[in-house]
């Protein structure tokens, strides 16, 4: 089986400021189950987005439950076409049953096929972790996966731009 974390430990993109930054708008789904980890990857997320040049105001916030509830609520936002791009925050823990694989794979397949169906690139960053303590490396600390998500989105939108 191949691991996420694994294909993407070597990739590491460049932060570039694009033209036009400043009129893109992004919105955030954020799930508010364990959130102290799940705002600590909004905050990096949000410093990454400013620092590239994206407007405070042009940058939503919206919050749900849990995991499970980002797909729909990443729907509708695609669907109003006010936002240039998606990303998706979460953080789902292995527990003692098949509940982890039933939310981490349907989460992201929702998620998939929303983005491909609206054309809004979503960018997805629900951590599927094994413990608490791989939640807290991924979400905090030099580890933090807000800046990646925030640079991931904007190069796709950059290459978006470019078809």
């Amino acid at each position: 089986m191949i691991q996420i974390s694994k294909i993407t430990a070597g990739y590491k993109l460049k932060q570039e400021i694009f033209k036009n930054n400043q009129k893109l708008k992004v919105a955030i789904v954020r799930a508010n189950y364990h959130r102290d980890l799940t705002r600590s990857l909004e905050e990096s997320c949000r410093e990454e987005l400013v620092k590239s040049g994206i407007k405070t105001a042009n940058i939503a916030t919206f919050e749900v439950p849990g995991s499970w509830e980002i797909p729909l609520i990443a729907k509708q936002v695609a669907a109003k076409k006010i936002y240039d791009g998606i990303i998706a925050f979460g953080i789902i823990i292995k527990g003692e049953t098949y509940h982890f694989e039933i939310l981490a794979n349907e989460c992201a397949r929702a998620l998939m096929d929303i983005s491909l169906e609206s054309d809004v690139p979503i960018t997805f960053e629900v951590l599927a972790v094994y413990d608490l303590e791989q939640a807290k490396k991924r979400s905090k600390g030099k580890f933090n996966k807000g800046t990646e998500a925030a640079r991931t989105l904007l190069e796709t939108i950059k290459s978006l731009s470019k078809l």
